[in-house]
Protein backbone atom coordinates (compact mmCIF):
# COMPACT_ATOMS: atom_id res chain seq x y z
CA UNK A 1 0.00 0.00 0.00
CA UNK A 2 2.79 2.41 0.91
CA UNK A 3 4.55 1.52 -2.33
CA UNK A 4 1.45 2.48 -4.36
CA UNK A 5 1.08 5.71 -2.40
CA UNK A 6 4.67 6.70 -3.05
CA UNK A 7 4.37 5.81 -6.73
CA UNK A 8 1.20 7.92 -7.01
CA UNK A 9 2.83 10.84 -5.20
CA UNK A 10 5.76 10.68 -7.60
CA UNK A 11 3.45 10.83 -10.63
CA UNK A 12 1.22 13.44 -9.01
CA UNK A 13 4.08 15.79 -8.19
CA UNK A 14 5.44 15.54 -11.71
CA UNK A 15 2.10 15.93 -13.54
CA UNK A 16 0.05 17.75 -10.92
CA UNK A 17 -1.93 20.02 -13.25
CA UNK A 18 -2.88 17.20 -15.63
CA UNK A 19 -3.85 14.85 -12.80
CA UNK A 20 -6.10 17.52 -11.25
CA UNK A 21 -7.74 18.20 -14.65
CA UNK A 22 -8.47 14.50 -15.08
CA UNK A 23 -9.76 14.26 -11.51
CA UNK A 24 -12.11 17.25 -11.87
CA UNK A 25 -13.45 15.93 -15.21
CA UNK A 26 -14.22 12.52 -13.72
CA UNK A 27 -15.82 14.04 -10.63
CA UNK A 28 -18.12 16.32 -12.65
CA UNK A 29 -19.17 13.49 -14.98
CA UNK A 30 -19.76 11.24 -12.00
CA UNK A 31 -21.79 13.88 -10.17
CA UNK A 32 -23.79 14.50 -13.34
CA UNK A 33 -24.62 10.79 -13.53
CA UNK A 34 -25.48 10.59 -9.82
CA UNK A 35 -27.64 13.72 -10.03
CA UNK A 36 -29.57 12.25 -12.93
CA UNK A 37 -30.17 8.97 -11.04
CA UNK A 38 -31.23 10.78 -7.87
CA UNK A 39 -33.64 13.05 -9.73
CA UNK A 40 -35.08 10.12 -11.66
CA UNK A 41 -35.48 7.67 -8.79
CA UNK A 42 -35.90 9.76 -5.64
CA UNK A 43 -37.21 13.17 -6.74
CA UNK A 44 -39.79 12.30 -9.40
CA UNK A 45 -41.68 15.58 -9.01
CA UNK A 46 -38.59 17.55 -10.07
CA UNK A 47 -37.90 15.09 -12.87
CA UNK A 48 -41.46 15.45 -14.20
CA UNK A 49 -41.15 19.23 -14.10
CA UNK A 50 -37.84 19.20 -16.01
CA UNK A 51 -39.03 16.85 -18.76
CA UNK A 52 -42.40 18.52 -19.20
CA UNK A 53 -43.01 19.59 -22.80
CA UNK A 54 -44.04 23.08 -21.86
CA UNK A 55 -40.99 23.70 -19.62
CA UNK A 56 -37.73 24.96 -21.06
CA UNK A 57 -34.54 24.73 -19.01
CA UNK A 58 -32.91 28.07 -19.70
CA UNK A 59 -29.21 27.63 -20.37
CA UNK A 60 -28.64 30.19 -23.10
CA UNK A 61 -27.16 32.65 -20.62
CA UNK A 62 -24.81 30.13 -18.98
CA UNK A 63 -21.90 30.11 -21.51
CA UNK A 64 -21.44 33.87 -21.19
CA UNK A 65 -21.43 33.63 -17.40
CA UNK A 66 -18.97 30.72 -17.38
CA UNK A 67 -16.62 32.51 -19.78
CA UNK A 68 -17.00 35.81 -17.94
CA UNK A 69 -16.20 34.13 -14.64
CA UNK A 70 -13.18 32.40 -16.14
CA UNK A 71 -11.92 35.69 -17.58
CA UNK A 72 -12.50 37.50 -14.30
CA UNK A 73 -10.63 34.93 -12.23
CA UNK A 74 -7.72 34.56 -14.66
CA UNK A 75 -7.43 38.32 -15.12
CA UNK A 76 -7.37 38.89 -11.37
CA UNK A 77 -4.74 36.19 -10.96
CA UNK A 78 -2.51 37.60 -13.67
CA UNK A 79 -2.62 41.09 -12.17
CA UNK A 80 -2.21 40.06 -8.53
CA UNK A 81 0.51 37.48 -9.12
CA UNK A 82 2.44 39.70 -11.56
CA UNK A 83 2.45 42.66 -9.18
CA UNK A 84 3.26 40.58 -6.10
CA UNK A 85 6.06 38.68 -7.83
CA UNK A 86 7.95 41.96 -8.25
CA UNK A 87 8.66 41.98 -4.50
CA UNK A 88 8.23 38.26 -3.83
CA UNK A 89 10.35 36.22 -6.26
CA UNK A 90 9.42 32.61 -7.08
CA UNK A 91 5.75 33.37 -6.35
CA UNK A 92 4.67 32.26 -9.83
CA UNK A 93 6.46 28.93 -9.36
CA UNK A 94 4.57 28.38 -6.13
CA UNK A 95 1.23 29.36 -7.60
CA UNK A 96 1.44 27.02 -10.58
CA UNK A 97 1.76 24.14 -8.10
CA UNK A 98 -0.92 25.32 -5.68
CA UNK A 99 -3.55 22.58 -5.46
CA UNK A 100 -6.46 24.82 -4.47
CA UNK A 101 -5.86 27.16 -7.38
CA UNK A 102 -5.56 24.31 -9.86
CA UNK A 103 -8.72 22.70 -8.52
CA UNK A 104 -10.79 25.87 -8.89
CA UNK A 105 -9.43 26.95 -12.27
CA UNK A 106 -9.91 23.50 -13.79
CA UNK A 107 -13.38 23.33 -12.19
CA UNK A 108 -14.39 26.48 -14.09
CA UNK A 109 -12.80 25.26 -17.33
CA UNK A 110 -14.46 21.82 -17.18
CA UNK A 111 -17.77 23.42 -16.20
CA UNK A 112 -17.53 25.73 -19.21
CA UNK A 113 -16.74 22.88 -21.63
CA UNK A 114 -19.50 20.79 -20.06
CA UNK A 115 -21.95 23.59 -20.75
CA UNK A 116 -20.75 23.97 -24.34
CA UNK A 117 -21.61 20.34 -25.07
CA UNK A 118 -24.99 20.81 -23.44
CA UNK A 119 -25.68 23.67 -25.82
CA UNK A 120 -25.44 21.15 -28.65
CA UNK A 121 -27.76 18.69 -26.91
CA UNK A 122 -30.25 21.40 -25.96
CA UNK A 123 -31.85 21.09 -29.42
CA UNK A 124 -32.37 17.36 -28.91
CA UNK A 125 -35.38 16.39 -26.92
CA UNK A 126 -33.63 14.08 -24.46
CA UNK A 127 -34.69 13.82 -20.83
CA UNK A 128 -31.14 13.00 -19.75
CA UNK A 129 -29.82 16.09 -21.53
CA UNK A 130 -32.36 18.28 -19.74
CA UNK A 131 -31.28 16.88 -16.40
CA UNK A 132 -27.64 17.59 -17.18
CA UNK A 133 -28.57 21.12 -18.29
CA UNK A 134 -30.25 21.71 -14.95
CA UNK A 135 -27.24 20.26 -13.09
CA UNK A 136 -24.73 22.46 -14.93
CA UNK A 137 -26.69 25.71 -14.89
CA UNK A 138 -28.30 25.65 -11.47
CA UNK A 139 -25.75 23.71 -9.43
CA UNK A 140 -22.24 23.85 -10.89
CA UNK A 141 -22.45 27.50 -11.98
CA UNK A 142 -23.81 28.92 -8.68
CA UNK A 143 -21.12 27.01 -6.78
CA UNK A 144 -18.45 28.48 -9.05
CA UNK A 145 -19.87 31.98 -8.57
CA UNK A 146 -20.04 31.66 -4.77
CA UNK A 147 -16.44 30.44 -4.58
CA UNK A 148 -15.12 33.25 -6.84
CA UNK A 149 -14.87 35.99 -4.19
CA UNK A 150 -13.38 33.75 -1.44
CA UNK A 151 -10.89 32.46 -4.00
CA UNK A 152 -9.77 35.97 -4.98
CA UNK A 153 -9.30 36.78 -1.29
CA UNK A 154 -7.37 33.53 -0.90
CA UNK A 155 -5.02 34.57 -3.70
CA UNK A 156 -4.50 37.98 -2.12
CA UNK A 157 -3.57 36.31 1.16
CA UNK A 158 -1.46 33.78 -0.73
CA UNK A 159 0.77 36.57 -2.04
CA UNK A 160 1.48 37.79 1.50
CA UNK A 161 5.19 37.30 2.17
CA UNK A 162 4.69 35.31 5.39
CA UNK A 163 2.38 32.86 3.60
CA UNK A 164 4.86 32.44 0.75
CA UNK A 165 7.60 31.69 3.29
CA UNK A 166 5.44 29.13 5.07
CA UNK A 167 4.47 27.53 1.75
CA UNK A 168 8.11 27.12 0.69
CA UNK A 169 9.00 25.62 4.07
CA UNK A 170 5.98 23.28 4.18
CA UNK A 171 6.67 21.99 0.67
CA UNK A 172 10.31 21.38 1.60
CA UNK A 173 9.34 19.49 4.75
CA UNK A 174 6.82 17.34 2.88
CA UNK A 175 9.49 16.42 0.33
CA UNK A 176 11.83 15.45 3.15
CA UNK A 177 9.19 13.18 4.69
CA UNK A 178 8.54 11.60 1.31
CA UNK A 179 12.29 11.15 0.82
CA UNK A 180 12.62 9.29 4.13
CA UNK A 181 9.71 7.02 3.23
CA UNK A 182 11.18 6.26 -0.17
CA UNK A 183 14.54 5.47 1.42
CA UNK A 184 12.97 3.01 3.87
CA UNK A 185 11.10 1.34 1.01
CA UNK A 186 14.25 1.08 -1.09
CA UNK A 187 12.70 3.26 -3.83
CA UNK A 188 15.31 6.02 -3.79
CA UNK A 189 17.26 5.70 -7.01
CA UNK A 190 19.96 8.02 -8.30
CA UNK A 191 17.52 10.09 -10.38
CA UNK A 192 15.15 10.62 -7.45
CA UNK A 193 18.04 11.53 -5.13
CA UNK A 194 19.34 14.07 -7.63
CA UNK A 195 15.88 15.57 -8.03
CA UNK A 196 15.44 15.94 -4.28
CA UNK A 197 18.87 17.52 -3.86
CA UNK A 198 18.01 20.06 -6.53
CA UNK A 199 14.54 20.78 -5.12
CA UNK A 200 15.85 21.15 -1.56
CA UNK A 201 18.54 23.58 -2.70
CA UNK A 202 15.97 25.43 -4.78
CA UNK A 203 13.79 25.88 -1.68
CA UNK A 204 16.73 27.32 0.28
CA UNK A 205 17.58 29.62 -2.63
CA UNK A 206 13.97 30.79 -2.76
CA UNK A 207 14.13 31.74 0.91
CA UNK A 208 17.46 33.47 0.36
CA UNK A 209 16.04 35.44 -2.56
CA UNK A 210 13.11 36.52 -0.41
CA UNK A 211 15.54 37.67 2.27
CA UNK A 212 17.18 39.95 -0.29
CA UNK A 213 13.87 41.40 -1.49
CA UNK A 214 11.86 41.99 1.69
CA UNK A 215 12.53 45.12 3.72
CA UNK A 216 10.59 44.47 6.93
CA UNK A 217 12.15 42.83 9.96
CA UNK A 218 9.41 40.33 10.72
CA UNK A 219 9.57 38.44 7.38
CA UNK A 220 13.38 38.55 7.47
CA UNK A 221 13.36 36.90 10.88
CA UNK A 222 10.79 34.37 9.67
CA UNK A 223 12.97 33.49 6.67
CA UNK A 224 16.04 32.86 8.83
CA UNK A 225 13.93 30.76 11.16
CA UNK A 226 12.65 28.65 8.26
CA UNK A 227 16.17 28.12 6.91
CA UNK A 228 17.21 26.99 10.38
CA UNK A 229 14.17 24.71 10.76
CA UNK A 230 14.88 23.16 7.35
CA UNK A 231 18.40 22.32 8.50
CA UNK A 232 17.12 20.93 11.80
CA UNK A 233 14.53 18.75 10.02
CA UNK A 234 17.19 17.37 7.71
CA UNK A 235 19.46 16.53 10.65
CA UNK A 236 16.59 14.66 12.32
CA UNK A 237 15.67 12.67 9.20
CA UNK A 238 19.25 12.06 8.13
CA UNK A 239 19.51 8.78 10.04
CA UNK A 240 16.95 7.15 7.73
CA UNK A 241 19.06 8.13 4.74
CA UNK A 242 22.26 6.89 6.38
CA UNK A 243 20.68 3.52 7.13
CA UNK A 244 18.70 2.90 3.95
CA UNK A 245 20.22 5.09 1.22
CA UNK A 246 23.79 6.19 2.02
CA UNK A 247 24.39 6.86 -1.67
CA UNK A 248 22.02 9.83 -1.36
CA UNK A 249 24.85 11.93 0.09
CA UNK A 250 26.85 11.87 -3.13
CA UNK A 251 26.75 15.39 -4.52
CA UNK A 252 24.91 15.27 -7.84
CA UNK A 253 25.75 17.27 -10.94
CA UNK A 254 22.57 19.29 -10.50
CA UNK A 255 23.70 20.93 -7.24
CA UNK A 256 27.47 20.99 -7.75
CA UNK A 257 27.28 24.27 -9.76
CA UNK A 258 25.19 25.93 -7.02
CA UNK A 259 26.50 29.41 -6.23
CA UNK A 260 27.07 28.48 -2.57
CA UNK A 261 29.22 25.50 -3.59
CA UNK A 262 31.45 27.13 -6.19
CA UNK A 263 34.06 28.05 -3.59
CA UNK A 264 33.76 24.70 -1.78
CA UNK A 265 34.57 22.24 -4.56
CA UNK A 266 37.66 21.11 -2.66
CA UNK A 267 35.44 20.04 0.24
CA UNK A 268 33.04 17.87 -1.77
CA UNK A 269 34.65 14.60 -0.70
CA UNK A 270 34.60 15.64 2.93
CA UNK A 271 30.94 16.69 2.71
CA UNK A 272 30.02 13.40 1.07
CA UNK A 273 31.92 11.46 3.72
CA UNK A 274 30.43 13.41 6.63
CA UNK A 275 26.97 13.75 5.06
CA UNK A 276 26.91 17.53 5.49
CA UNK A 277 26.24 18.99 2.03
CA UNK A 278 22.71 20.24 2.85
CA UNK A 279 23.67 21.76 6.20
CA UNK A 280 26.71 23.44 4.65
CA UNK A 281 24.41 25.07 2.11
CA UNK A 282 22.04 26.34 4.81
CA UNK A 283 24.86 27.58 7.06
CA UNK A 284 26.41 29.43 4.14
CA UNK A 285 23.12 31.28 3.62
CA UNK A 286 22.87 32.16 7.32
CA UNK A 287 26.48 33.36 7.29
CA UNK A 288 25.89 35.55 4.24
CA UNK A 289 22.79 36.97 5.89
CA UNK A 290 24.79 37.74 9.04
CA UNK A 291 27.40 39.70 7.09
CA UNK A 292 24.75 41.72 5.30
CA UNK A 293 22.77 42.41 8.46
CA UNK A 294 25.72 43.66 10.50
CA UNK A 295 26.72 45.92 7.62
CA UNK A 296 23.19 47.32 7.60
CA UNK A 297 23.30 47.63 11.41
CA UNK A 298 20.35 45.29 11.85
CA UNK A 299 21.66 44.17 15.24
CA UNK A 300 18.63 42.20 16.40
CA UNK A 301 18.35 40.25 13.14
CA UNK A 302 22.08 39.57 13.11
CA UNK A 303 21.72 38.20 16.64
CA UNK A 304 18.88 36.01 15.37
CA UNK A 305 21.28 34.45 12.85
CA UNK A 306 23.56 33.40 15.72
CA UNK A 307 20.59 32.10 17.70
CA UNK A 308 19.32 29.98 14.80
CA UNK A 309 22.82 28.59 14.34
CA UNK A 310 22.89 27.54 18.00
CA UNK A 311 19.51 25.82 17.60
CA UNK A 312 20.84 23.83 14.65
CA UNK A 313 23.76 22.82 16.84
CA UNK A 314 21.40 21.80 19.61
CA UNK A 315 19.53 19.43 17.28
CA UNK A 316 22.84 18.03 16.02
CA UNK A 317 23.79 17.31 19.65
CA UNK A 318 20.44 15.61 20.26
CA UNK A 319 21.02 13.42 17.20
CA UNK A 320 24.69 12.88 18.14
CA UNK A 321 25.73 14.18 14.72
CA UNK A 322 29.39 14.93 15.46
CA UNK A 323 30.27 16.27 11.97
CA UNK A 324 27.45 18.82 12.16
CA UNK A 325 28.47 19.77 15.70
CA UNK A 326 31.92 20.56 14.33
CA UNK A 327 30.49 22.47 11.38
CA UNK A 328 28.35 24.60 13.72
CA UNK A 329 31.40 25.31 15.87
CA UNK A 330 33.37 26.43 12.81
CA UNK A 331 30.46 28.60 11.72
CA UNK A 332 30.37 30.29 15.13
CA UNK A 333 34.09 30.96 14.83
CA UNK A 334 33.40 32.47 11.43
CA UNK A 335 30.72 34.74 12.91
CA UNK A 336 33.23 35.86 15.52
CA UNK A 337 35.70 36.73 12.77
CA UNK A 338 33.04 38.67 10.83
CA UNK A 339 32.03 40.49 14.02
CA UNK A 340 35.59 41.42 14.99
CA UNK A 341 36.35 42.70 11.50
CA UNK A 342 33.15 44.76 11.42
CA UNK A 343 33.67 46.02 14.98
CA UNK A 344 37.19 47.27 14.31
CA UNK A 345 36.16 48.92 11.06
CA UNK A 346 33.04 50.62 12.43
CA UNK A 347 34.05 50.89 16.11
CA UNK A 348 30.92 48.92 16.99
CA UNK A 349 30.86 46.12 19.55
CA UNK A 350 27.15 45.36 19.66
CA UNK A 351 27.17 42.49 17.16
CA UNK A 352 29.92 40.68 19.05
CA UNK A 353 28.14 41.30 22.34
CA UNK A 354 25.06 39.53 20.98
CA UNK A 355 26.88 36.77 19.09
CA UNK A 356 29.03 35.68 22.05
CA UNK A 357 25.88 35.07 24.07
CA UNK A 358 24.67 32.50 21.55
CA UNK A 359 28.17 31.07 21.10
CA UNK A 360 28.42 30.33 24.82
CA UNK A 361 24.86 29.02 24.69
CA UNK A 362 25.92 26.48 22.07
CA UNK A 363 28.89 25.47 24.22
CA UNK A 364 26.49 24.94 27.11
CA UNK A 365 24.47 22.57 24.89
CA UNK A 366 27.71 20.67 24.25
CA UNK A 367 28.34 20.54 27.99
CA UNK A 368 24.90 19.02 28.51
CA UNK A 369 25.89 16.25 26.10
CA UNK A 370 29.06 15.62 28.17
CA UNK A 371 31.17 15.21 25.04
CA UNK A 372 34.55 16.03 26.57
CA UNK A 373 36.39 16.24 23.26
CA UNK A 374 33.96 18.79 21.88
CA UNK A 375 33.95 20.71 25.18
CA UNK A 376 37.73 21.06 25.11
CA UNK A 377 37.77 22.09 21.46
CA UNK A 378 34.97 24.65 21.78
CA UNK A 379 36.46 26.20 24.93
CA UNK A 380 39.84 26.40 23.23
CA UNK A 381 38.34 28.38 20.35
CA UNK A 382 36.33 30.52 22.74
CA UNK A 383 39.48 31.36 24.69
CA UNK A 384 41.25 32.39 21.46
CA UNK A 385 38.57 34.96 20.71
CA UNK A 386 38.43 36.21 24.31
CA UNK A 387 42.15 36.93 24.22
CA UNK A 388 41.93 38.53 20.79
CA UNK A 389 39.14 40.79 22.02
CA UNK A 390 41.34 41.63 25.01
CA UNK A 391 44.23 42.64 22.76
CA UNK A 392 41.99 44.82 20.60
CA UNK A 393 40.55 46.51 23.69
CA UNK A 394 43.94 48.07 24.42
CA UNK A 395 43.69 50.21 21.29
CA UNK A 396 39.95 50.21 20.59
CA UNK A 397 37.77 51.65 23.40
CA UNK A 398 34.61 50.16 21.89
CA UNK A 399 35.95 46.70 22.72
CA UNK A 400 36.60 47.37 26.40
CA UNK A 401 33.18 46.25 27.59
CA UNK A 402 33.41 43.19 25.34
CA UNK A 403 36.28 41.89 27.49
CA UNK A 404 33.94 41.70 30.46
CA UNK A 405 31.08 40.29 28.37
CA UNK A 406 33.27 37.49 26.97
CA UNK A 407 34.77 36.78 30.41
CA UNK A 408 31.31 36.61 31.98
CA UNK A 409 30.23 34.08 29.34
CA UNK A 410 33.37 32.03 30.00
CA UNK A 411 32.55 32.08 33.72
CA UNK A 412 29.06 30.84 32.90
CA UNK A 413 30.58 27.96 30.90
CA UNK A 414 32.72 26.91 33.87
CA UNK A 415 29.70 27.00 36.17
CA UNK A 416 27.80 24.75 33.75
CA UNK A 417 30.73 22.32 33.74
CA UNK A 418 30.44 22.02 37.52
CA UNK A 419 26.64 21.78 37.53
CA UNK A 420 26.80 18.85 35.12
CA UNK A 421 29.37 17.13 37.38
CA UNK A 422 31.99 16.73 34.68
CA UNK A 423 35.39 15.31 35.60
CA UNK A 424 37.45 17.58 37.83
CA UNK A 425 40.47 17.25 35.55
CA UNK A 426 38.42 18.66 32.66
CA UNK A 427 37.20 21.52 34.83
CA UNK A 428 40.76 22.33 35.85
CA UNK A 429 41.86 22.31 32.21
CA UNK A 430 39.10 24.71 31.15
CA UNK A 431 39.70 26.86 34.24
CA UNK A 432 43.35 27.21 33.20
CA UNK A 433 42.15 28.68 29.88
CA UNK A 434 39.90 31.08 31.76
CA UNK A 435 42.71 32.26 34.00
CA UNK A 436 44.90 33.14 31.01
CA UNK A 437 42.60 35.97 29.98
CA UNK A 438 44.11 38.54 32.33
CA UNK A 439 47.73 38.14 31.28
CA UNK A 440 47.76 41.55 29.64
CA UNK A 441 47.86 45.12 30.89
CA UNK A 442 44.58 46.54 32.17
CA UNK A 443 42.58 47.97 29.30
CA UNK A 444 40.70 50.26 31.66
CA UNK A 445 43.74 52.21 32.84
CA UNK A 446 45.55 54.82 30.80
CA UNK A 447 48.80 54.31 32.71
CA UNK A 448 48.82 50.78 34.10
CA UNK A 449 51.25 50.06 36.91
CA UNK A 450 54.53 48.50 36.01
CA UNK A 451 54.40 44.70 36.24
CA UNK A 452 50.62 44.86 36.65
CA UNK A 453 49.14 41.95 34.69
CA UNK A 454 45.46 41.96 35.37
CA UNK A 455 42.22 43.67 34.41
CA UNK A 456 39.91 44.87 37.13
CA UNK A 457 36.85 43.52 35.34
CA UNK A 458 38.41 40.14 34.63
CA UNK A 459 39.68 39.91 38.20
CA UNK A 460 36.14 40.57 39.45
CA UNK A 461 34.78 37.68 37.41
CA UNK A 462 37.55 35.41 38.65
CA UNK A 463 36.64 36.25 42.23
CA UNK A 464 32.93 35.74 41.46
CA UNK A 465 33.75 32.30 40.08
CA UNK A 466 35.79 31.52 43.18
CA UNK A 467 32.79 32.49 45.33
CA UNK A 468 30.64 30.02 43.38
CA UNK A 469 33.21 27.26 43.87
CA UNK A 470 33.30 27.95 47.61
CA UNK A 471 29.51 27.72 47.80
CA UNK A 472 29.37 24.33 46.03
CA UNK A 473 32.33 22.89 47.90
CA UNK A 474 34.91 23.03 45.09
CA UNK A 475 37.62 24.45 47.36
CA UNK A 476 40.40 23.08 45.16
CA UNK A 477 39.29 25.21 42.22
CA UNK A 478 39.00 28.24 44.49
CA UNK A 479 42.60 27.77 45.57
CA UNK A 480 43.70 27.53 41.94
CA UNK A 481 42.09 30.92 41.24
CA UNK A 482 43.74 32.53 44.27
CA UNK A 483 47.12 31.12 43.31
CA UNK A 484 46.70 32.53 39.81
CA UNK A 485 45.85 35.98 41.21
CA UNK A 486 48.99 35.92 43.35
CA UNK A 487 51.11 34.72 40.45
CA UNK A 488 49.82 37.48 38.20
CA UNK A 489 50.71 40.07 40.84
CA UNK A 490 54.29 39.12 41.51
CA UNK A 491 56.32 42.22 42.24
CA UNK A 492 53.35 44.08 43.66
CA UNK A 493 53.17 45.28 47.28
CA UNK A 494 51.20 42.84 49.40
CA UNK A 495 49.10 45.54 51.02
CA UNK A 496 48.28 47.09 47.67
CA UNK A 497 47.13 43.69 46.46
CA UNK A 498 45.02 43.18 49.58
CA UNK A 499 43.40 46.56 49.00
CA UNK A 500 42.79 45.83 45.32
CA UNK A 501 41.16 42.44 45.98
CA UNK A 502 39.11 43.89 48.87
CA UNK A 503 37.88 46.61 46.53
CA UNK A 504 36.81 44.02 43.96
CA UNK A 505 34.97 42.10 46.68
CA UNK A 506 33.26 45.27 47.88
CA UNK A 507 32.09 45.97 44.33
CA UNK A 508 30.66 42.46 44.09
CA UNK A 509 28.96 42.91 47.44
CA UNK A 510 27.30 46.16 46.34
CA UNK A 511 26.17 44.91 42.95
CA UNK A 512 22.48 44.35 42.26
CA UNK A 513 20.88 41.77 39.93
CA UNK A 514 19.75 44.41 37.45
CA UNK A 515 21.46 47.28 35.67
CA UNK A 516 20.00 50.78 35.34
CA UNK A 517 20.21 50.66 31.55
CA UNK A 518 18.75 48.24 29.01
CA UNK A 519 20.76 46.21 26.50
CA UNK A 520 19.90 43.67 23.83
CA UNK A 521 19.92 41.04 26.60
CA UNK A 522 17.74 43.06 28.95
CA UNK A 523 19.03 44.79 32.08
CA UNK A 524 20.78 41.90 33.81
CA UNK A 525 23.93 43.03 35.63
CA UNK A 526 27.00 41.06 34.52
CA UNK A 527 28.84 42.11 37.67
CA UNK A 528 26.28 40.68 40.08
CA UNK A 529 27.17 37.53 42.00
CA UNK A 530 24.55 35.34 43.63
CA UNK A 531 27.28 33.94 45.88
CA UNK A 532 28.44 37.16 47.53
CA UNK A 533 27.66 35.66 50.93
CA UNK A 534 30.93 33.74 50.44
CA UNK A 535 33.03 36.93 50.28
CA UNK A 536 34.19 36.81 53.94
CA UNK A 537 35.31 33.22 53.55
CA UNK A 538 37.11 34.02 50.30
CA UNK A 539 38.95 36.96 51.86
CA UNK A 540 39.96 34.79 54.78
CA UNK A 541 41.51 32.20 52.46
CA UNK A 542 43.08 34.91 50.32
CA UNK A 543 44.69 36.62 53.33
CA UNK A 544 46.03 33.28 54.50
CA UNK A 545 47.75 32.86 51.12
CA UNK A 546 49.28 36.34 51.30
CA UNK A 547 50.49 35.82 54.87
CA UNK A 548 52.03 32.52 53.86
CA UNK A 549 53.77 34.22 50.95
CA UNK A 550 55.09 36.94 53.25
CA UNK A 551 56.39 34.38 55.72
CA UNK A 552 58.16 32.51 52.96
CA UNK A 553 59.67 35.75 51.67
CA UNK A 554 60.92 36.85 55.07
CA UNK A 555 58.19 39.47 55.49
CA UNK A 556 59.19 41.13 52.22
CA UNK A 557 56.47 43.65 51.36
CA UNK A 558 56.60 42.61 47.69
CA UNK A 559 55.19 39.32 46.43
CA UNK A 560 57.59 37.08 44.62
Amino acid sequence: MLYLQLAFNKIYNKYRSGVILLLITLIILLLDFIFTRVITDYLPFIYKYIKAKNVEVAIDFAPEIWLGLLGLVLGTLIIVISVASQSTPKLIDLYTNDERSLLYIWYIVVGTVHNMFLQFYSKIDLDVAKTSMFFNTYLLLPIALMIAVPYVLYILLYTKTSNVINKIYDNSFQRLQSLASMAKMGLLDEKSASAFQFQSFEALNQLDDLLAYVSFKEPKGDIMNKISLSIQNFVRYKQYLRDYAPEFFRISKRIAPDVSFKTMTGQFEEMERNHTFYEQKGFRLLGNAYIKLIEEEEFDLASLCAYELSQCGKVAIEENDIPIMNVVLIRFNTLMRFGIKHGLKNKEARNLYNAVFHYSGYINYIIESKNEKMIKESCKYFNIYVNEIYRHSRSEPAFIFLVDAFTWEFKRILIELDKHALDISLQKEILALFLRIDNLADAYEENPMKNRKFSGGVRGFQIALALYYLKVGQDLLTHIIIEDILQDHQGMESEALRKTVHTSCENLGRSSPTFWEDTDRGNSNLYFSEDKDQIPRFLEIFNQYINEKLNNNGQNAYLQ
